[in-house]
This record gives structure tokens, C-alpha cells and sequence, in this order.
């Protein structure tokens, strides 16, 4: 069994798609024989003459083979529990041993540089950034919302930090909801709040709004206070439901026709780490996008000041994701051209079985 794992399920943050739908193991799509790990699809991603799609299905075998004797943990094991339900997670620096066998660390770390800064040359981030600011220097509406982030801290932050360690509720409402709404919540297009249905549901949500009503979710979160920050059961655990609720909202957007990039977040005491994930040929690629760190005083305003130049980068993907999201929603479409390369997510009863 997948060890302390899902043990009362979840439920969908997106109004577009009433469950989960769980894939029985043998019917997987992704378990293989050995000797058809060679074989090609059309649509499979490669970077240069290297099949990633191949290596994936390759990478989610073996996590089944180390489910079924032993079992799963939350705690070792978040990559190969994403992988079972096609999520190709990419955190540099913190790949798990078995993806680094099969892949090897600089293929690994190259899919992540393309996935993450396709702009910049030889990796170069600051190309990559002085790109992306010169083309948002005309946007009023982004420029304004950041400059009211930072005149809000101003005004509510006490200069020093209090020594008293803010609970979840706390933390969300005193320090990390005024930045979400500076930056994500806009009542006629799109709502960000906490979400209801705590136990089953990610903490934090922004909702797209449609003839009075919300209709999609296009950003999810989940968040851990300071005294839970040495938590490694939680926080993992966190992070496999970020993930696997982000699949589960591109899926429904892809059925409205949007083909988006999703965006989900986790918070760990005061620092914030982005995600983004997209659906190519059959894997959702998870990649870490960016770490800032969530000012709590006056005097940790500087530092996050100089982050907001990373801000700017993930409310543009917010920006573009939402209007593409949204003109489906207001004229319906057929799905999207990604529809066919979607996977189902594996549920609870079928972890349990591994």
C-alpha cells in the first residue's frame, strides 16, 4: 500500500469535472513489457534524438515495480506516485534516485531548462527576464496590481517580525492573502480565496467567473504554517495533491477546449514555490518555476522586492491562461487537439492496492 495516502480521497476543486476517475492497473496505459520499451509513438516528446516520452513510460514501470512489493511512501516516494498518474514532476536539484537512473541527471536537468526558460540562450536567466519585462512594460494592469502588492504590505506589515508564529488561517489571511489577491483576484474575471471543504479540497484556489458564477479553476494551492514546516509527511503530501489537482483542472479545461498552462503553488512557512504544468503528448510536465519569500515585517520588504521581477513572469502566465480559458468558456468549443493525449488520474482504491 501507498503508506498514510489518501485515506479518505479527495474531491475535484474544478466545477467542470465532478470526479477523479480512478485507472485500474491493468488497463494502464503506461505499464509495458520490457521489450516494448523501444518502441515509438508519433506524438512522443524528444529533445534532439532522445526519446523523453519513451524514458517516462520506462520511469513509470519501475515505479509500479516499486510500489507492489514493498508499497509507496509520501515521505520518499513523491515523483513515483505523481508518475503513476503521468505527472512528470521537475524540480532541479531535488530529483528522486530512480529518475536519475533512468534519465541521468543532465538530460533531466536539460528538459527542465526548455521547459523553463526557453527564451534565454545557454541558459541565461537574465536574457530570459529582460525579454519578458520589456514585452509586459506596456501592460498598465500588471504594472498596477504589483505596485499595490507593495503599498498594501506597506501599510499592514509591522515593522518587526513577531515572534509569535502564525497558525494556517493566520498565515493565509494576515500575510499570504494580500498578495494573492493583489496579484490573482479580479471580482468581474476571476476570484482567489480559500477554498471551503478544507480536508478535500486544495487550501487556496482562483476561480474564473462567468454570468455570475464560477466555471473553472485555473490556480491552485496548498499552504503549511511555520510549525508544521519540518513536517516531511505533510508537506509532501501537499505537494502530491497540488499536483495531482492541477492535472485534474488542465483536464477540464482541455474538455472546454482551453489550452492552457496550469499554475498551482505550495507555501512552507513564509516561502512560496510556482508551479507550472502543461500536457505534452500524454505527460504532465510539472516544473518548478520559481521560490520567493513571503514578507511578514518592514524589513523583509527589500528582498521581496527585488523577486518581483519572477512575479511579473508568473502573473503573465496567469494572464494568458485566463484569457484563453476564458473565451472558451463564454463561446463553447469542442475539446482540445491535447484531448487525445490526456490520462486518467489513478485514484485512491488503486494506490491502496499498490
Amino acid at each position: 500500500i501507498i503508506k498514510k495516502q489518501y485515506q479518505n480521497g479527495y474531491s475535484t476543486p474544478s466545477p467542470c469535472s465532478s470526479k477523479l476517475h480512478s485507472l485500474p492497473i491493468d488497463d494502464s496505459p503506461f505499464v509495458v513489457e520490457e521489450h516494448e520499451y523501444g518502441t515509438i509513438v508519433t506524438n512522443d516528446l524528444k529533445i534532439g534524438e532522445i526519446n523523453i516520452s519513451q524514458l517516462f513510460r520506462k520511469y513509470q514501470n519501475e515505479s509500479v515495480k516499486i510500489a507492489k512489493p514493498d508499497g509507496l511512501f509520501v515521505e520518499l516516494n513523491v515523483y513515483e506516485i505523481l508518475a503513476l498518474s503521468s505527472i512528470f514532476l521537475l524540480i532541479p536539484g531535488s530529483f528522486s534516485k530512480q529518475m536519475v537512473n533512468i534519465f541521468g541527471s543532465p538530460l533531466l536537468d536539460e528538459v527542465y531548462q526548455k521547459k523553463v526558460i526557453k527564451q534565454a540562450t545557454k541558459g541565461s536567466h537574465r536574457s530570459a527576464t529582460k525579454s519578458l519585462l520589456a514585452e509586459l512594460t506596456n501592460d498598465q494592469t500588471l504594472d498596477e496590481s504589483l505596485d499595490s502588492v507593495i503599498l498594501e504590505c506597506l501599510k499592514t506589515l509591522l515593522t518587526e517580525k513577531i515572534k509569535n508564529e502564525p497558525s494556517e488561517i493566520l498565515l493565509i489571511t494576515n500575510y499570504l492573502d494580500r498578495m494573492m489577491r493583489k496579484i490573482f483576484h479580479d471580482p468581474d474575471k476571476h476570484i482567489a480565496r480559500k477554498s471551503q471543504g478544507r480536508s478535500k479540497q486544495p487550501d487556496f484556489v482562483v476561480s474564473i467567473v462567468h454570468q455570475l458564477q464560477t466555471s473553472g479553476v485555473i490556480f491552485v494551492g496548498e499552504v503549511s504554517p511555520p510549525l508544521e514546516k519540518n513536517n516531511v509527511y505533510k508537506n509532501c503530501n501537499d505537494l502530491i495533491h497540488v499536483g495531482i489537482f492541477m492535472k485534474d483542472c488542465l483536464d477540464s479545461a482541455i474538455d472546454l477546449g482551453a489550452d492552457i498552462k496550469l499554475l498551482g503553488f505550495q507555501c512552507i512557512d513564509h516561502t512560496l514555490d510556482f508551479y507550472m504544468m502543461d500536457l505534452i503528448q500524454g505527460t504532465y510536465t510539472m516544473i518548478h518555476i520559481v521560490k520567493i519569500s513571503v514578507p511578514v515585517s518592514i524589513k523583509e520588504m527589500l528582498p521581496f522586492i527585488d523577486e518581483l521581477e519572477v512575479l511579473l513572469g508568473v502573473q503573465e502566465i496567469f494572464r494568458k491562461s485566463f484569457n484563453t480559458f476564458y473565451a472558451k468558456v463564454c463561446n463553447p468549443s469542442p475539446p482540445s487537439t491535447k484531448a487525445s493525449f490526456k490520462r486518467d488520474t489513478l485514484g485512491t482504491p488503486k494506490f491502496k492496492q499498490l
